[in-house]
Protein backbone atom coordinates (compact mmCIF):
# COMPACT_ATOMS: atom_id res chain seq x y z
CA UNK A 1 0.00 0.00 0.00
CA UNK A 2 1.45 3.42 -0.95
CA UNK A 3 1.97 6.15 1.65
CA UNK A 4 -0.86 8.15 0.07
CA UNK A 5 -3.25 5.20 0.21
CA UNK A 6 -2.18 4.39 3.78
CA UNK A 7 -2.75 8.02 4.79
CA UNK A 8 -6.19 8.04 3.17
CA UNK A 9 -7.13 4.72 4.79
CA UNK A 10 -6.01 6.05 8.18
CA UNK A 11 -7.99 9.27 7.76
CA UNK A 12 -11.14 7.34 6.87
CA UNK A 13 -10.83 4.50 9.40
CA UNK A 14 -8.56 5.90 12.10
CA UNK A 15 -8.33 8.75 14.55
CA UNK A 16 -7.56 12.22 13.19
CA UNK A 17 -7.84 15.89 14.16
CA UNK A 18 -10.43 18.25 12.70
CA UNK A 19 -11.69 21.81 13.33
CA UNK A 20 -15.07 23.10 14.37
CA UNK A 21 -14.79 26.52 12.78
CA UNK A 22 -16.43 29.85 13.52
CA UNK A 23 -15.10 32.47 11.11
CA UNK A 24 -15.49 36.07 12.25
CA UNK A 25 -17.75 36.76 9.26
CA UNK A 26 -20.29 34.24 10.61
CA UNK A 27 -20.35 35.41 14.26
CA UNK A 28 -23.45 37.46 15.06
CA UNK A 29 -22.72 40.71 16.88
CA UNK A 30 -26.24 41.38 18.10
CA UNK A 31 -26.45 40.70 21.82
CA UNK A 32 -22.71 40.55 22.37
CA UNK A 33 -20.96 42.51 25.11
CA UNK A 34 -18.99 45.54 24.04
CA UNK A 35 -19.78 44.74 20.41
CA UNK A 36 -16.52 44.59 18.46
CA UNK A 37 -16.70 46.44 15.16
CA UNK A 38 -17.00 44.51 11.90
CA UNK A 39 -14.20 45.31 9.42
CA UNK A 40 -14.74 45.51 5.65
CA UNK A 41 -12.80 42.25 5.13
CA UNK A 42 -15.19 40.19 7.31
CA UNK A 43 -13.01 40.19 10.44
CA UNK A 44 -13.93 41.71 13.81
CA UNK A 45 -12.02 44.58 15.42
CA UNK A 46 -11.55 44.43 19.20
CA UNK A 47 -10.88 47.83 20.77
CA UNK A 48 -7.82 48.64 22.88
CA UNK A 49 -9.74 50.64 25.53
CA UNK A 50 -12.98 48.68 26.01
CA UNK A 51 -13.39 45.02 26.96
CA UNK A 52 -15.34 43.52 24.06
CA UNK A 53 -16.51 39.95 23.75
CA UNK A 54 -18.28 37.54 21.44
CA UNK A 55 -20.12 34.27 22.03
CA UNK A 56 -20.11 31.17 19.85
CA UNK A 57 -22.22 28.02 20.17
CA UNK A 58 -20.79 24.80 18.74
CA UNK A 59 -22.45 21.40 18.47
CA UNK A 60 -19.98 18.52 18.59
CA UNK A 61 -20.13 16.38 15.44
CA UNK A 62 -21.12 12.74 15.22
CA UNK A 63 -17.58 11.68 14.24
CA UNK A 64 -16.13 13.21 17.44
CA UNK A 65 -14.28 10.63 19.57
CA UNK A 66 -15.58 12.05 22.91
CA UNK A 67 -12.04 13.14 23.78
CA UNK A 68 -10.88 16.54 25.04
CA UNK A 69 -11.18 19.62 22.84
CA UNK A 70 -8.70 22.45 22.26
CA UNK A 71 -10.12 25.96 21.72
CA UNK A 72 -8.02 28.57 19.94
CA UNK A 73 -8.34 31.80 17.97
CA UNK A 74 -6.64 33.33 14.93
CA UNK A 75 -5.91 37.06 15.16
CA UNK A 76 -3.50 39.83 14.24
CA UNK A 77 -2.57 43.41 15.09
CA UNK A 78 -3.90 46.20 12.87
CA UNK A 79 -0.67 48.24 12.97
CA UNK A 80 3.06 47.57 12.84
CA UNK A 81 3.76 48.77 16.39
CA UNK A 82 4.93 47.20 19.65
CA UNK A 83 2.59 45.83 22.30
CA UNK A 84 0.69 42.72 23.25
CA UNK A 85 -2.96 41.69 23.28
CA UNK A 86 -4.52 39.58 26.04
CA UNK A 87 -7.25 37.16 24.98
CA UNK A 88 -9.51 35.33 27.43
CA UNK A 89 -12.26 32.75 27.12
CA UNK A 90 -14.79 30.96 29.27
CA UNK A 91 -17.09 28.12 28.36
CA UNK A 92 -19.89 25.79 29.32
CA UNK A 93 -20.75 22.34 27.98
CA UNK A 94 -23.95 20.31 28.18
CA UNK A 95 -25.57 17.26 26.62
CA UNK A 96 -28.83 17.20 24.72
CA UNK A 97 -31.70 16.59 27.15
CA UNK A 98 -29.85 18.57 29.85
CA UNK A 99 -29.97 22.14 31.15
CA UNK A 100 -27.22 24.54 30.05
CA UNK A 101 -24.97 25.23 33.09
CA UNK A 102 -23.43 28.55 34.10
CA UNK A 103 -20.23 29.65 32.41
CA UNK A 104 -16.93 28.86 34.10
CA UNK A 105 -14.33 31.47 35.02
CA UNK A 106 -12.44 33.55 32.47
CA UNK A 107 -9.05 32.08 31.52
CA UNK A 108 -6.22 33.83 29.70
CA UNK A 109 -4.69 32.13 26.66
CA UNK A 110 -1.67 30.05 27.65
CA UNK A 111 -0.13 29.35 24.24
CA UNK A 112 0.76 31.42 21.20
CA UNK A 113 1.92 30.16 17.79
CA UNK A 114 4.93 32.49 17.91
CA UNK A 115 6.11 35.48 19.90
CA UNK A 116 4.10 38.62 19.25
CA UNK A 117 6.10 41.00 17.06
CA UNK A 118 5.77 44.61 15.93
CA UNK A 119 4.16 43.52 12.66
CA UNK A 120 0.78 42.26 11.54
CA UNK A 121 1.54 38.54 11.52
CA UNK A 122 -1.53 36.34 11.97
CA UNK A 123 -1.15 34.53 15.31
CA UNK A 124 -2.91 31.67 17.06
CA UNK A 125 -3.68 31.95 20.77
CA UNK A 126 -4.79 28.76 22.52
CA UNK A 127 -6.02 27.44 25.85
CA UNK A 128 -5.39 24.10 27.57
CA UNK A 129 -7.41 21.09 26.50
CA UNK A 130 -10.96 21.02 27.89
CA UNK A 131 -12.00 17.67 29.36
CA UNK A 132 -15.15 16.36 27.73
CA UNK A 133 -15.57 13.41 30.09
CA UNK A 134 -19.25 12.54 30.42
CA UNK A 135 -20.35 14.42 27.31
CA UNK A 136 -21.88 12.67 24.31
CA UNK A 137 -21.76 13.24 20.57
CA UNK A 138 -23.93 16.23 19.57
CA UNK A 139 -23.39 17.95 22.94
CA UNK A 140 -23.14 21.74 22.99
CA UNK A 141 -20.06 23.86 23.70
CA UNK A 142 -20.76 27.55 24.29
CA UNK A 143 -17.61 29.70 24.33
CA UNK A 144 -17.18 33.39 25.03
CA UNK A 145 -13.98 35.13 23.89
CA UNK A 146 -12.86 38.63 24.83
CA UNK A 147 -9.97 41.00 24.49
CA UNK A 148 -9.06 42.00 28.05
CA UNK A 149 -8.18 45.58 27.08
CA UNK A 150 -8.12 46.69 30.74
CA UNK A 151 -5.37 44.18 31.64
CA UNK A 152 -2.00 45.87 32.26
CA UNK A 153 -0.33 43.30 29.98
CA UNK A 154 -2.62 44.29 27.07
CA UNK A 155 -0.51 47.20 25.88
CA UNK A 156 -1.06 47.25 22.11
CA UNK A 157 -2.62 50.62 21.28
CA UNK A 158 -4.81 49.67 18.38
CA UNK A 159 -7.55 47.31 17.34
CA UNK A 160 -6.90 43.57 17.39
CA UNK A 161 -8.26 41.87 14.25
CA UNK A 162 -10.12 38.64 15.07
CA UNK A 163 -10.24 36.22 12.14
CA UNK A 164 -11.67 32.99 13.49
CA UNK A 165 -12.29 30.83 16.55
CA UNK A 166 -11.79 27.07 16.27
CA UNK A 167 -12.10 24.01 18.43
CA UNK A 168 -9.74 21.17 17.59
CA UNK A 169 -11.34 17.79 18.23
CA UNK A 170 -10.49 14.20 17.41
CA UNK A 171 -12.61 12.08 15.06
CA UNK A 172 -12.68 8.43 14.17
CA UNK A 173 -14.06 7.47 10.79
CA UNK A 174 -16.70 9.50 9.01
CA UNK A 175 -19.51 9.87 11.57
CA UNK A 176 -22.03 7.99 13.71
CA UNK A 177 -24.33 5.16 12.75
CA UNK A 178 -27.25 6.66 14.73
CA UNK A 179 -28.73 9.92 13.50
CA UNK A 180 -29.28 11.19 17.07
CA UNK A 181 -26.49 9.64 19.17
CA UNK A 182 -27.00 9.91 22.91
CA UNK A 183 -30.45 11.48 22.61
Amino acid sequence: MSNVAAGLWGAINGEAWDDLRAPASAIPLRGQSGDPDPDTDGSLLFDDTTVEQIAIIYQMPHAWESTGIRPHIHWQKTADTAGDVIWQMRYRVWNNNAIAPDFGDWATATERSQAVASDQTTLIDAWPEVSMSGYRKSCFVNVQYRRKADDAADNFSGDAKFWEADIHYRVFGLGSVKEYPGA
